[in-house]
């Protein structure tokens, strides 16, 4: 067991990933039902990496996230409801239906943004994290793919935090690991080669161990609080196969936790995937062996988790459309 989690936070960790898991799932059916939902980057696969480490974040901790951001939202405890309504483009939504799956944000959850723009996160995290400098206290997380490092503002956000020592954590979550299609055209052979060149203390670690990652990311936000210094992680992902769809569908079935007990039931053309990849089947199964489950305990916690998604998806779908009067407001110019 790792040394810095109790029997029940590992609990409470496996409930946070797998309500991030059930969004997604949820997102998937309401795109089916709602035809006019767009394209959604959907976070399934990544759970082990955004639930150990943003459930670590304290209130003047603040997060800029990308494209993919459903599950880091979730993970930071924002509303499931709103934050589907706002997917949906309701009114009750996180912003009102007026942003949308890329940029929905949640400052009460210490949110500043999430861009869609390659790059975008980083960028803003430089800002945050020298405001976190001066107001002496918090720390800045840019959450960012492994092909944020190709864009020109990563070299200049890292040479930045590392000239000035700000308390930054640079969380790169790397998917293209295991014969995925590559995103990243960096000429670097590793990708911790670019914040090491500059002096920033970097972390390899695999993306599918919730409990690796959580520890990783805590001995580096305490470095990062008692020094003001950034610090730059690249957790390492086999990419989940329903990645690039134009519109989401349940490529490898829907989450079955059964399957952290009974392998053999394991099948379909992804299989190897959800065998030896899933996050969610592999921390389940982790909990279980380790005896800090049982498979009743589990289910429980499973029968949890749906129903507060069901509740998200009924109060989704009861939030109305925002008035068409409306359409100007908030509007610069």
């Amino acid at each position: 067991m790792t040394a810095s989690l109790t029997s029940g936070e590992r609990l409470a960790l496996l409930e946070r990933m797998l309500l991030m898991r059930r969004f997604e799932e949820e997102v998937i059916s309401a795109a089916a039902a709602h035809k006019y939902i767009g394209r959604n980057h959907l976070y399934i696969g990544h759970e082990a990496v955004g639930g150990p480490a943003l459930i670590q974040l304290g209130a003047r901790d603040v997060t800029h996230s990308t494209h993919r951001n459903h599950g880091h939202m979730i993970a930071r405890g924002v509303d499931p409801g709103k934050a589907l309504a706002e997917i949906m483009g309701r009114v009750g939504g996180l912003c009102g239906g007026r942003g949308g799956t890329w940029h929905m944000t949640d400052p009460t959850k210490g949110f500043g943004s999430t861009s869609a723009m390659v790059g975008g996160s980083i960028g803003m995290s430089v800002g945050a994290g020298f405001a976190r400098k001066q107001q002496g206290e918090g720390v800045s997380v840019a959450l960012f793919g492994d092909g944020v490092l190709d864009e020109g503002i990563s070299y200049e956000a890292l040479n930045y935090c590392s000239k000035f020592s700000l308390p930054v954590l640079f969380l790169c979550e790397n998917n293209s690991q295991e014969g995925a299609h590559i995103t990243s055209m960096l000429a670097a052979k590793r990708l911790t080669d670019v914040p090491a060149s500059l002096d920033i203390e970097t972390h390899v670690v695999d993306g599918s161990d919730a409990e690796a990652v959580h520890e990783t990311v805590r001995q580096a936000l305490a470095k990062i609080r008692a020094d003001s210094c950034p610090i730059f992680i690249e957790t390492q992902l086999a990419r989940w196969p329903g990645s690039h769809q134009m519109r989401p569908e349940h490529t490898t079935g829907v989450t079955d936790v059964t399957l952290a007990w009974d392998e053999t039931r394991i099948a379909g053309e992804h299989d190897d995937w959800v065998r030896s990849h899933d996050p969610i089947r592999k921390y389940a199964a982790k909990l279980l062996s380790s005896g800090a489950a049982t498979k009743d305990g589990l289910l429980a916690i499973d029968a949890r988790v749906k129903e507060q998604m069901a509740a998200a998806r009924a109060y989704a779908e009861a939030s109305p459309f925002p008035p068409a009067q409306t359409a100007l407001e908030n509007v610069f110019a």
